[in-house]
C-alpha cells in the first residue's frame, strides 16, 4: 500500500443537545468542505460518533490525503474554513473541545 497522510480529529461535546445541533451543522458544512478538499488531494473523509466508556460525547473525523503536498494544500482550506465556521457557529461551539492528530500510515490490514 502506498503511504497516505492521515489526519484524525476528535470533537468532544459538553452535552447531548450541543452534539445533536453540531451534527446537523456538520451534515451540511462537511459535504461542502469535502467538495473543496477532493480536488486538492483528499482521498477519504469519514466522520463518526464515538462511544467512549467514560460517557464522553464525541465525534471522530478521519481524513486521508494522497501525500504531504495534498495535506498541506488541504490544511490551508481547513484553516480558512475554520474562520468562517467560527463566525457562523461560534456560540454553538464555545464549549466544544477539538483535538487534531496527524501521522503517516505505512500498513493496511484490511
Amino acid at each position: 500500500m502506498p503511504d497516505v497522510i492521515i489526519s484524525f480529529t476528535t470533537i468532544e461535546f459538553p452535552d447531548q443537545s450541543v452534539m445533536e445541533k453540531a451534527g446537523d451543522v456538520f451534515k451540511t458544512e462537511m459535504v461542502l468542505l469535502a467538495d473543496k478538499l477532493r480536488p486538492m488531494g483528499m482521498i477519504r473523509f469519514h466522520s463518526s460518533r464515538m462511544f467512549m466508556p467514560e460517557g464522553k460525547l464525541m465525534f471522530g473525523n478521519w481524513l486521508e490525503y494522497r501525500d504531504m503536498e495534498a495535506y498541506e494544500a488541504c490544511d490551508k482550506i481547513w484553516n480558512e474554513n475554520a474562520a468562517s465556521f467560527g463566525e457562523k457557529y461560534g456560540e454553538l461551539f464555545a464549549d466544544v473541545k477539538v483535538e487534531s492528530y496527524r501521522g503517516q500510515v505505512a500498513s493496511d490490514f484490511t
